[in-house]
């Protein structure tokens, strides 16, 4: 998990912070120069955006747009940006990220929290190539989103990102000078840092947890690392983790072990993680405005030379 450290060398402003677990990880957010009731005011933004996103909660805006698919559902704002992010992702990234692998995780077990699945060996279902959010449709005046019968819409992809950068937004709105919000370490910065070093930040090493992989500072930004290594459980057929390659509807098996990527939003940040695990390394030259790092099966860290001096 990546951590935000407050206590670093340099001039300091009142920070305050909590630590939580929601959207089935663990969040750390801080704020600075602002009342200690902003920490309440993130941790309910934080719950009330897993309320509609789940794929596991009954009445989530996200299981309305499965029962329904063919038919327009209202939802909420945020709701309605998730799915139309995710849908500019798709297209930004030539399809490498696609929310519509939803089909593919349930086939391979993921279909309820990550610790009853983890608990449990699944037997793996038939899937193929992801039908695309081509066909997804939108309304903006009823606010309104239809999806295609037969898809099933992950918001898993870029839900925490998004989620770090509309809750750190809603902090500064509501009067911090500052703030992270850390969900699983898809997380974004805003606003004053709590020392006149800037905002810290630190990526362990996938094959080494106990060992950073880089440490950076920066003013404001946001950072998302995707891993093969964290959610894994056992099929009938062999291990599977939850990067689809849409492609294929199957688990990614490229010799990628992890991607970090730094952007200025975490949901684009998020996204990118996921295209660059099915580029791989090579896919570092097609970045722009961000930097990223690609840790591969050998261990081999490679990277863009802007994140470089980073790298520990």
């Amino acid at each position: 998990m990546r951590t935000a450290d407050a206590t670093k060398p340099g001039p300091t402003v009142a920070a305050v912070d909590t630590r939580f677990t929601a959207m089935g990880t663990d969040v750390h957010v801080i704020v600075v120069d602002g009342p200690d009731e902003l920490l309440d005011l993130a941790e309910t933004t934080i719950a009330g955006l897993e309320e509609r996103w789940s794929r596991f909660i009954d009445d989530s805006d996200v299981r309305a747009l499965a029962r329904h698919a063919g038919s327009p559902v209202i939802v909420s704002a945020d709701t309605y940006d998730l799915v139309a992010r995710a849908t500019a992702a798709w297209r930004a990234t030539d399809g490498r990220f696609d929310p519509t692998v939803g089909a593919a995780m349930v086939a391979h077990g993921y279909d309820r929290d990550f610790a009853a699945v983890r608990a449990t060996t699944h037997r793996a279902g038939a899937t193929g190539p992801a039908p695309t959010p081509a066909d997804i449709r939108f309304d903006p005046a009823l606010r309104a989103v239809t999806l295609p019968s037969g898809v099933v819409f992950d918001p898993g992809g870029i839900g925490k990102g998004l989620a770090a950068d509309l809750t750190a937004t809603r902090l500064l709105e509501a009067g911090a000078g500052g703030a992270l919000v850390n969900i699983g370490g898809d997380l974004r910065a805003l606003g004053r840092p709590p020392t006149g070093d800037g905002w810290v930040v630190t990526v362990p090493d996938p094959v080494d947890p106990a060992t950073e992989l880089l440490r950076l500072t920066m003013p404001e930004g946001a950072l998302a690392t995707s891993s093969t290594l964290r959610r894994r459980w056992r099929t009938t057929t062999g291990e599977a983790h939850h990067l689809i390659d849409p492609a294929t509807g199957q688990p990614t098996d490229n010799g990628v072990h992890s991607v970090t990527v730094v952007a200025g939003e975490a949901w684009w940040a998020e996204a990118l993680t996921k295209s660059l695990h099915l580029l791989g390394p090579a896919g570092l030259a097609t970045l722009e405005d961000a930097h990223a790092v690609v840790v591969t099966d050998d261990g081999a860290r490679h990277s863009t030379d802007g994140i470089r001096g980073a790298l520990r």
